[in-house]
């Protein structure tokens, strides 16, 4: 096999397109959200999940003061909204997800918000923390999971329509790129607001 060097800052980038979630959490009146790419399972007694959030975001700050979070899965038609989630800052709105028109509700084991619109969603306890390079790795305990018709005891892949983040591109202005398992896309243009979710 004939390969060719990778740039060590791009090589995050041979792991997409990668399925995206929503981190969502309440804290002090305020509802803030951010999309997060880098997450993963990593126990099952207990449940245990993994996020990578950077420790300069408003979500970060807000899941240290509530001590929980969710965790929400959308289809590939939410793209634009996602989208649109990952380009405002949190510390600027008092309930960023409506800002980009999801709708809130609050989980029954964590009273956090989650996306009334998720497809699935995790309601987690905070358990702990790990410094990561330029992340910290955020552990949740799952408190709760849910998920609609189209996941028995996997996703039914011929109803549902994933949600795939695909990477940034930089033509006239950064975008980030959205695709589907339908081979369908979306490109969501970032208007350059601070990235402090």
């Amino acid at each position: 096999m004939a390969w060719k060097k990778v740039n060590p800052a791009r090589i995050h980038r041979l792991f997409y397109p990668q399925v995206p979630v929503v981190i969502t959490v309440g804290f002090n009146g305020r509802i803030g959200g951010m999309p997060a790419i880098w997450h993963t399972p990593l126990s099952f007694k207990p449940p245990l999940i993994g996020v990578a959030i950077a420790p300069e975001h408003a979500t970060h700050e807000m899941i240290m003061g509530a001590k929980a979070f969710g965790v929400n899965w959308l289809d590939f038609s939410y793209a634009k909204q996602v989208g649109e989630l990952g380009d405002l800052s949190g510390k600027d709105f008092v309930n960023k997800l409506a800002i980009v028109g999801f709708d809130a509700i609050n989980g029954e084991a964590s009273g956090q918000p989650l996306i009334s619109e998720a497809s699935a969603v995790l309601e987690c306890h905070y358990s702990d923390r790990y410094r990561v390079g330029t992340h910290q790795l955020i552990v949740g305990r799952v408190m709760a999971a849910k998920a609609n018709d189209n996941f028995k005891e996997y996703w039914n892949l011929a109803r549902y329509n994933p949600l795939l983040y695909a990477g940034t591109e930089s033509r006239k202005r950064k975008s980030w790129i959205f695709k589907s398992l339908r081979d369908e896309t979306v490109t969501v243009p970032l208007r350059g607001h601070a990235r402090r979710n």
